[in-house]
C-alpha cells in the first residue's frame, strides 16, 4: 500500500541580489575569509560576516547561519543600525531556509523596524517579502498577504520589474494555498514570462516548480510535468538546487501514482542527495518519506523503514503534522510487510491520533480568528462610542441625530458580535461532535480497514499477502459487525438500560467464555449515546484484556442501577494480574480515560491466580418515564 504526498510546500522567491544566483563558489567566499582575517575594524568585521552569511546561502545553509549569528552580533555591539537590519536581514533568510521559522520572524521583523525608523523603504520591501515567506510557511496567510501586497505597492511604483515578478509569483502560491487555482495559475504564469524576459533562469526554476504543482493539484499530470522537467532542466543549469530537488522529489511523487517504482526510487534518491548537500532538514525528510512509499510498494520494507526513521524525528521537531501522518501510516504498512502487528498496530495508533490533533489544530484556528473579530468588533464599537460623545459635547444642535447614529452602530455591532459568538459555539459543538465520532470509528474499523487495504493491495499488484486470506476475511466480518455496532450506538441518542444490556447479550453469543447477566435495580435509566458509547468500549476493553491475557475459563458482565448510579462490572477466573505494575499497557490507560470523561470511579482487584475484577461506578441522570 501506499500513499502518494501532496507537492511540496511552493517555493517562494526571496528576492536575493547577484549574490544568490549561480555567481557564487568556494573561489568568493575563501577570498572573503582572508579580507576578514586581515581586518581588525568592527564595522568592516560586521559586513564581511554578513556577506559570508549571504554568500553561503546556496552553497551551505548551517554555513550561512553560522556568520549570520556573528555579524548580528557585531552589529549590535557597535549600534551601527544600518549595518545591524542588514546582519539580522541576512541572518533571517539562513533561518528560513533552514526552516527554523520562529526565530527567522524575530530577526526579520527587528530588521524591518530598524529600517523603518531608517526610512529606508527599498530594505523595509526587501524584509517584507522574506517575511511574507516565513508567515506562508507557517500557514500565517493573512499575515503573509499584507507583506507581499505592502513590497509590491513599493516594486510597482519604483518600476522595478524583476522584484515585482518575484512578489507575483509569491501571490501566486498564495492564491494556491488558499484554493484559488485559475488565479494562482494567472500570477505564476506573469511571474514566469517577465523572468524569463529577464533571464532571471534561478528564480524562473523555482516559478516553473510551482505552477507545475498547481496543475498536479488540479489533477492536470500532463503538464504538471512538462513544468517539472522544464524546472529540472533550468534548476540544472543555474545551479537552484533547492528548486532542482523540489522537481525531482515531485516527479518522483507522479511516478509513484503511476506505479513506475524504479523510475519514482532513481528520482528520489537524487533529491535526497541534493538536500542534503545543501542542508534542507525539512524538505531531506520529505523526499526519505517519498522513497519509503516507494520502497513499501515494492515490498523493500525494511529499505523503507531505514528512510521513514530517518525522516521521523525531522517532522516531529519541525511540528510537520501532514508529514507526519503519511510517515506513521507508511510506517505501520512496513511493519505489517514484515509481519510485526504490535508495531504496526502502534503506528497505526500514532496515525490517528496525528490526524485527530491536526484536524483539532486545525479547528483551534479557525476559533482563534473567530475570536480575533470578535475582539476587533468590540474595540471599534468603543471607538465609536469615544468618538461619538465628542461629537456629543462639541455639536449640541446636532445631539439627537448622533446619538441615533451611535445606537445604529452599537446596535450592528452588537448584532454581529451575537453571529461571531454564535458561530464559535457551533464550530466548538460540531467539532465535540466530529471528534467523538472520529474516535469511535478509528478506535478499531480504522485500523482493520487499513491493514484489509494494504493486504488486498499486495494482492493486486501480484505478490502474495502477508496474512491468509481467511485471517483477511474474518477480520472484515468482524468490521463490518463492529461498524454496525457504532452505527446503532450513535444513532440513538438514549437508550435505556435494558436495552443496552440485550445488545451486550447479543454482542458476546458466541464467545461461550462470556456471560452477560440480567441487570438488577433499576432497568429503564437512561444512557446518552455518548454515555452508551463509553460504557460499550469499557466493557469490550475489560473483556478482551480478560480473554487475551487471563486464559479464563468463564468472564461475566454485570450492570446493576439503583439511586441514578451506574455500577458495571466485568470478573473473570483467569490467571490473574499484579495491579501494583504501573505500566500496564495502553488498554488500560484507554479505559481509564473514558472512566475519568463519565466522571465515574474505577476499581481494579486482582491475585495471581484468582481472576481480576474491574469495576466502573458513575452517576445517571433520569429513568424513562
Amino acid at each position: 500500500m501506499y500513499i502518494v504526498f501532496k507537492p511540496a510546500v511552493l517555493l517562494l522567491a526571496f528576492v536575493l541580489n547577484a549574490l544568490l544566483l549561480m555567481a557564487q563558489n568556494n573561489s568568493e567566499t575563501d577570498s572573503l575569509k582572508v579580507v576578514f582575517k586581515k581586518t581588525t575594524n568592527a564595522a568592516e568585521q560586521a559586513k564581511l560576516l554578513s556577506d559570508l552569511c549571504w554568500a553561503y546561502l546556496p552553497v551551505s545553509i548551517d554555513s550561512a547561519i553560522h556568520y549570520g549569528r556573528q555579524a548580528v552580533a557585531v552589529a549590535s555591539r557597535i549600534s551601527n543600525p544600518t549595518l545591524e537590519a542588514q546582519a539580522r536581514n541576512d541572518y533571517g533568510t539562513a533561518l528560513l531556509l533552514k526552516g527554523n521559522l520562529d526565530a527567522a520572524i524575530a530577526e526579520l521583523s527587528t530588521g524591518m523596524a530598524i529600517r523603518k525608523s531608517l526610512k529606508d523603504s527599498s530594505g523595509t520591501a526587501s524584509i517584507q517579502l522574506k517575511l511574507g515567506n516565513c508567515y506562508y510557511k507557517a500557514g500565517k496567510l493573512d499575515s503573509a498577504m499584507l507583506q507581499f501586497t505592502s513590497a509590491l505597492a513599493y516594486y510597482e511604483k519604483e518600476n522595478k520589474v524583476f522584484e515585482s515578478a518575484q512578489v507575483q509569483g509569491n501571490i501566486g502560491a498564495l492564491y494556491f494555498t488558499m484554493g484559488n487555482y485559475a488565479k494562482a495559475v494567472d500570477y505564476q504564469t506573469k511571474s514566469a514570462g517577465l523572468l524569463e524576459s529577464l533571464n532571471r533562469s534561478y528564480e524562473l526554476s523555482n516559478t516553473l516548480v510551482n505552477i507545475g504543482n498547481t496543475y498536479l493539484k488540479t489533477k492536470d499530470t500532463p503538464n504538471g510535468m512538462i513544468y517539472y522537467r522544464k524546472a529540472q532542466d533550468i534548476s540544472g543549469a543555474s545551479k537552484n538546487l533547492y528548486a532542482q530537488s523540489a522537481a525531482l522529489n515531485n516527479l518522483s511523487n507522479i511516478f509513484i501514482g503511476k506505479k513506475e517504482f524504479a523510475e519514482a526510487i532513481r528520482l528520489a534518491e537524487q533529491s535526497i542527495e541534493l538536500r542534503k548537500s545543501i542542508g534542507l532538514d525539512g524538505e531531506l525528510a520529505s523526499a526519505r518519506a517519498t522513497l519509503a512509499i516507494a520502497y513499501n510498494a515494492t515490498g523493500s520494507f525494511k529499505s523503507a523503514l531505514e528512510q521513514l526513521k530517518q525522516a521521523l524525528p525531522v517532522a516531529a521537531a519541525g511540528g510537520l503534522s501532514e508529514q507526519l501522518i503519511s510517515i506513521y501510516l507508511q510506517t505501520a504498512i512496513a511493519y505489517g510487510g514484515l509481519q510485526q502487528a504490535d508495531s504496526m498496530q502502534y503506528y497505526l495508533g500514532l496515525h490517528e491520533a496525528e490526524k485527530n490533533r491536526f484536524t483539532e489544530n486545525e479547528m483551534l484556528k479557525a476559533s482563534a480568528e473567530l475570536e480575533t473579530r470578535y475582539q476587533s468588533a468590540q474595540k471599534d464599537a468603543a471607538l465609536e462610542k469615544s468618538k461619538a460623545s465628542l461629537r456629543f459635547r462639541n455639536l449640541a444642535l446636532g445631539g439627537v441625530s448622533v446619538l441615533l447614529l451611535f445606537g445604529i452602530i452599537i446596535a450592528l455591532l452588537y448584532f454581529k458580535q451575537q453571529k461571531l459568538r454564535a458561530k464559535a459555539q457551533e464550530m466548538a459543538r460540531l467539532n465535540d461532535q466530529r471528534m467523538q465520532i472520529s474516535r469511535e470509528l478509528h478506535d478499531n474499523i480504522g485500523s482493520y480497514l487499513t491493514f484489509i487495504k494494504a493486504s488486498v493491495e499486495q494482492a493486486d499488484e501480484g505478490s502474495a499477502p502477508s496474512v491468509p486470506l481467511q485471517d483477511i476475511r474474518q477480520l472484515t466480518d468482524e468490521t463490518i459487525a463492529e461498524l454496525r455496532k457504532t452505527v446503532w450506538l450513535m444513532n440513538n441518542p438514549e437508550v435505556s438500560l435494558s436495552a443496552f444490556n440485550s445488545k451486550l447479550i447479543d454482542y458476546y453469543k458466541k464467545i461461550a467464555q462470556v456471560k452477560v447477566l440480567p441487570v438488577t435495580g433499576d432497568p429503564d435509566l437512561v444512557l446518552g449515546n455518548q454515555i452508551a458509547t463509553h460504557l460499550f468500549r469499557i466493557i469490550q476493553e475489560g473483556v478482551t484484556n480478560a480473554l487475551k491475557h487471563a486464559s479464563p475459563s468463564l468472564v461475566t458482565v454485570q450492570l446493576e442501577a439503583e439511586n441514578g448510579l451506574l455500577e458495571a462490572s466485568v470478573s473473570d477466573s483467569g490467571a490473574g494480574m499484579d495491579t501494583s505494575n504501573e505500566s500496564m499497557g495502553s488498554g488500560l490507560r484507554n479505559l481509564r480515560e473514558r472512566v475519568k470523561e463519565l466522571n465515574g470511579t474505577l476499581d481494579i482487584r486482582s491475585e495471581k491466580g484468582n481472576g481480576t475484577r474491574l469495576k466502573i461506578k458513575f452517576p445517571l441522570i433520569r429513568s424513562i418515564a
